[in-house]
């Protein structure tokens, strides 16, 4: 009975921190590199850079970085999403590298 109860606590906390990561966390094949992100960082290939605030419009989510840039993260689902940069304007689509 021990053992029973402590897997269901095991696998509640394992949920409960699945959920907490956003649907875009993960690493990416976005056509020109490998983008990856966590809740809290977007990485390009040069380096981590910390999100400063996430917005979530429907599904899609409006990052902002230092020196207000910002992308936009949209039609995201297990396998694919569509990445797009304020700044520059370039627009990616972008599938999800298995781990």
């Amino acid at each position: 009975m021990l053992r029973l109860a402590a897997a269901v606590l095991l696998a509640s906390t394992l949920s409960a921190a699945a959920a907490d990561e956003p649907p875009y966390a993960g690493s990416w094949d976005c056509e020109v590199s490998t983008f990856t992100f966590t809740a809290d960082t977007y990485d390009s290939g040069e380096g981590q850079m910390p999100i400063l605030k996430t917005e979530k419009d429907g599904g899609a989510y409006i990052l902002t970085f230092a020196d207000d840039y910002r992308i936009g993260l949209a039609n995201i689902t297990d396998t694919e999403m569509d990445w797009s940069s304020e700044t520059s304007g370039d627009m990616f689509h972008c599938k999800k590298i298995k781990n």
